[in-house]
């Protein structure tokens, strides 16, 4: 695989922490990377990246686009104590704080149906999870039934929409919300398999059921297919290390390919995680990933972002 460095971190301390991409990549070519130096930009597929002003030498570790971000424009970066947010692709931004002492986020999504909800959620680290149901202008804390404030991962069920359910990792295990995130109870994720370091839920093509994926420090890769009432073990003979992130890819035929972040690279099934193979290894440490159209983002702390042409 041809790949090289198209954003170069000067700092040996500096990491990407989160990617993410306009949901009109093939056309737009746009893409963020949420570093310890700021947020960045790239306007032509990953190959070229721009400093945003608005968060220059502000620790940023978390970005998400809207799903309509095409025509609204939106994006969203959690720094440290507040959340910023801009609709004209990151040209302006506005702030939302937060009280003290500040939030250390770890993670950012954005409702499938933002352009009707304008719904957020936020999870972060000793201070739980905060929701935004005014496209980010204010937040509040939503943590009731959450027992474990320190929030790793989050996830929204590809039904958003009619079931308003959403779950949280944490240090303990799983959470799980029936109401949009205002309250929240415990799965049955076995608790001596935690902490709950990433999260994937999807929609599977071939019944309309959802899948919920949870990767794990030192447990593996488990999935659940009730919302998360039972697990079971995925990829066990290949996944024994930190499952850091995980991304989920359909195909036309209904099926979909796992991706997973782990300590070394980024490993790969096509075949619903039956078999696995190396998509790429890295010499250092792996922080994010973002499989795209023809390409593979992936940040490496102390280096940058790594840019990897794929089949």
């Amino acid at each position: 695989m041809d790949a090289k460095y198209t954003l170069e971190l000067a700092n040996a301390d500096d990491a990407p922490y989160a990617l993410a991409a306009s949901p009109a990549f093939a056309r737009d070519g746009v893409c963020f990377a949420a570093c310890g130096s700021g947020l960045y930009r790239s306007q032509n597929g990953g190959a070229s990246w721009e400093l945003l002003r608005a968060s220059a030498e502000a620790v940023t570790t978390a970005v998400a686009v809207s799903p309509a971000y095409a025509e609204d424009r939106s994006v969203f970066a959690a720094v440290k104590g507040g959340i910023l947010r801009s609709s004209d692709g990151g040209e302006r931004w506005f702030t939302a704080g937060f009280p003290a002492p500040p939030p250390v986020f770890s993670s950012l999504i954005v409702s499938p149906d933002f352009e009707r909800d304008g719904c957020l959620l936020a999870g972060a680290l000793e201070d739980g999870v905060f929701s935004s149901t005014d496209r980010g202008a204010r937040w509040q804390p939503w943590n009731f039934g959450l027992f474990d404030l320190n929030t790793l991962c989050l996830a929204l069920s590809p039904k958003w929409t009619e079931d308003e359910t959403a779950y949280a990792g944490t240090e303990t295990g799983l959470y799980r919300s029936t109401n949009g995130g205002r309250a929240w109870r415990h799965s049955g994720f076995p608790s001596e398999l935690a902490p709950a370091l990433s999260l994937a839920c999807f929609e599977d093509g071939r019944d309309g059921s959802s899948r919920l994926l949870v990767g794990t420090e030192n447990s593996g890769l488990l999935a659940s297919g009730d919302h998360g009432e039972t697990w079971e073990q995925v990829g066990e003979d290949v996944i024994s290390e930190a499952v850091n992130q995980l991304h989920v890819a359909h195909d036309a035929k209904g099926g979909h390919s796992l991706y997973v972040l782990t300590n070394d690279g980024v490993i790969h099934s096509d075949d619903e995680g039956r078999s696995w193979s190396d998509l790429v290894r890295v010499d250092g440490i792996p922080t994010a990933m973002l499989p795209l159209c023809g390409l593979m983002l992936l940040g490496v702390q102390g280096k940058g972002v790594m840019r990897l042409p794929r089949d």
